[in-house]
């Protein structure tokens, strides 16, 4: 019991309100457990028997120590008897005045260490980016930090619905493996490793790389899980171009049936592919890749350059390319193509010769049956432009023999008429002539004589002039068929002499032609070619264009296309060309009437000449319900042959 003014302390004893301490509590304080330091009446403090064991004495700690008031704290450095600096917490009782000291220096460095190391791996996460979620097991909350968040590409508001919001964003094929990955760590508590998929905000497929570790608490019970990520996109991608290129390398090796060897410089070691033994004709199981064995197998003649290729790679470290020749076990000559490269180490020395090769020998033989078939290309080809040549005269005949039917049926006419005349006149001639014999002769026998002749002679006369133009025309679209002249002529005289060649062959076909072209309009060409194209459109459409019954309209529309062009073009109303045909209308020998007999050649003849001796343009195209359409664009000035 205490008497009156006086109150307990912490260690029972009793203490005076004025603070002093008994002189019957000096044997029960160096008694306590702890470090303690007592306020002597002086102001001095004193410390007890396990205080003096750890630290010698008391004047090492602040004077004003003392001052501490009643039920605070302070935390104090002193050394202790061994030499070593501590940290001290003193907490002050009373009154009477009495301190605990707590050596705390083990607890500071451990928060000191561990407030340094949680600095450095916030300073590694933001380094690395590496971003880390946590999530609750019981109260199912899910952290991500900031870095986490751009590592999944999404904001913070996407994932308000926790883990499930977490598991919307994975790629659907990863979901059981994160899945897995999760239960795993669950069901036995470890570190697990797992790769997956995640869809950003922009629904781009991004590669994260995790580990995911359990939390415990202090008995052992799991309550969080714990997981370190990284965008590992670019990563993934390039292994996934890098394992491609791997595999197209391979594939490369195999389908290109090439082999490889690696020589050591140092260790001697010579390795070779599979494809290499199938190049060199060596069985894999029998055959020792050594360099001395390959250098057994090489053709006599092309070891020396075998070894000058070695030595320039070893002299020069440089890429080398050669062709040499081995000899198979059956003693077949074998032709490879080879490339040889130094490799070095990171020190840049040399280390290796590698080298890439090929089976050449079909090549070689295939390069012989080229040029052999090169040969025979050439013949052809030579056959080839004899027969177009041919082809070419042939048509220039044909198209000359058109011509002569054609003004041999215009000539018919007037020389029917001037015949028929001069005879009619000669029969008259010879009445009057015996009439004058016989002195019979009248007068209005003589003026009816002379009227006749009149009227004959302007009739023979106009006839024989016509025949004469139909002549010149004949002889000068002769010479431009079957020559390849230059001169200056006017299209609209000239298309009507072509077309006039072509009269019986329109004529008879029940079709016409209507020809528009301004009287002053010339061209400075070859006048054959040009009758030439112009015919041979002109017969397409009377052979194709129109069905047997009916009576077609063929247009031909020559007009001028700026200042150094014209163009013409030639349309009809017939039925058309299929447009599965139109591509390949100018082909040689195509023809889609071969059961009439023809050959397939005239529009690719006109488009020769429209391209190459006209130095123009021809093309062909369906108008709507209006036939087929060709037009045909040559320079006003043609350009010379060479």
């Amino acid at each position: 019991m205490t008497t009156a003014g006086q109150t307990m302390d912490v260690t029972g004893a009793p203490r005076l309100e004025t603070g002093a301490v008994p002189t019957s509590f000096a044997p029960l304080f160096d008694a306590l457990p702890v470090p303690a330091l007592m306020r002597e009446a002086d102001g001095r403090l004193r410390g007890n028997r396990r205080f003096l064991d750890r630290y010698g004495s008391t004047d090492a700690f602040p004077v004003d120590l003392a001052d501490t008031a009643p039920g605070s704290e302070r935390e104090v450095t002193a050394t202790s008897i061994s030499g070593d600096s501590r940290d001290l917490l003193v907490r002050v009782g009373g009154p009477p005045w009495i301190a605990t000291v707590e050596d705390v220096t083990d607890q500071r460095h451990t928060a000191r260490g561990l407030a340094l190391a949680t600095e450095k791996l916030e300073e590694a996460y933001h380094t690395a980016k590496l971003g880390y979620w946590e999530y609750g097991i019981r109260s199912g909350d899910l952290m991500l930090s900031d870095a986490g968040l751009a590592v999944l590409g999404h904001d913070r508001d996407r994932f308000t619905g926790g883990f499930d919001a977490l598991l919307g964003i994975l790629h659907p094929d990863d979901r059981p493996r994160f899945g897995n990955m999760l239960e795993s760590v669950v069901d036995n508590p470890q570190r697990v490793y797992v790769e997956y998929r995640v869809h950003d905000r922009d629904d781009r497929v991004r590669y994260v790389s995790s580990s995911c570790a359990p939390r415990l608490d202090g008995d052992g019970r799991l309550t969080h899980l714990f997981g370190v990520m990284l965008d590992s996109t670019e990563r993934a991608e390039a292994a996934a171009q890098l394992e491609a290129a791997k595999q197209r390398l391979e594939e490369a090796y195999r389908t290109g049936h090439l082999g490889y060897w690696e020589y050591g410089i140092h260790s001697g070691t010579l390795v070779w592919n599979r494809e290499a033994f199938d190049i060199y004709g060596q069985d894999a199981g029998r055959f020792e890749p050594t360099f001395d064995n390959l250098l057994g197998i090489l053709h006599p003649d092309d070891r020396m350059s075998f070894g000058n290729m070695l030595e320039s790679v070893i002299g020069n470290s440089r890429r080398v390319y050669v062709e040499y020749r081995v000899i198979d076990p059956v003693g077949e000559v074998r032709y490879v193509s080879s490339s040889c490269a130094p490799r070095f180490d990171l020190d840049g020395r040399l280390t290796h010769l590698f080298g890439v090769m090929l089976d050449t020998t079909e090549r070689a033989r295939a390069a012989d049956a080229l040029r052999a078939a090169k040969d025979r290309v050439e013949q052809a080809y030579r056959e080839l432009q004899a027969a177009q040549d041919s082809l070419v005269q042939t048509e220039k005949m044909a198209s000359l023999g058109q011509l002569v039917a054609g003004v041999a049926h215009e000539v018919n006419g007037p020389v029917g008429v001037a015949l028929t005349t001069a005879s009619h006149l000669l029969s008259r001639a010879e009445d009057v002539k015996r009439q004058f014999a016989a002195n019979a002769l009248t007068r209005s026998a003589l003026a009816g004589f002379l009227e006749v002749a009149q009227e004959a002679g302007q009739l023979l006369v106009g006839n024989t002039e016509r025949i004469a133009a139909l002549v010149h025309m004949f002889k000068q679209v002769a010479a431009d068929q079957t020559g390849d002249e230059r001169r200056t002529f006017y299209l609209r005289e000239y298309t009507e002499d072509v077309l006039l060649s072509l009269h019986t062959q329109i004529g008879s076909s029940g079709h016409r032609v209507e020809l528009a072209c301004p009287e002053a309009l010339q061209l400075e060409s070859f006048p054959g070619a040009f009758a030439r194209v112009l015919t041979h459109l002109v017969r397409n459409s009377l052979t194709h264009a129109f069905r047997a019954e009916q009576s077609g309209r063929i247009v031909i529309d020559i007009h001028a296309d700026g200042d150094d062009w014209i163009e013409v073009v030639h349309s009809d109303d017939g039925q058309g060309i299929l447009d599965a045909d139109l591509p390949r209308i100018f082909d040689p020998f195509f023809t889609t009437a071969r059961h009439a007999g023809c050959v397939g050649l005239g529009l690719h003849i006109a488009y020769n000449l429209a391209t190459q001796t006209l130095g123009g343009q021809l093309s062909v195209r369906n108008n709507p319900g209006q036939g087929a359409v060709f037009i045909l664009r040559v320079p006003r000035q043609a350009p010379d042959l060479g």
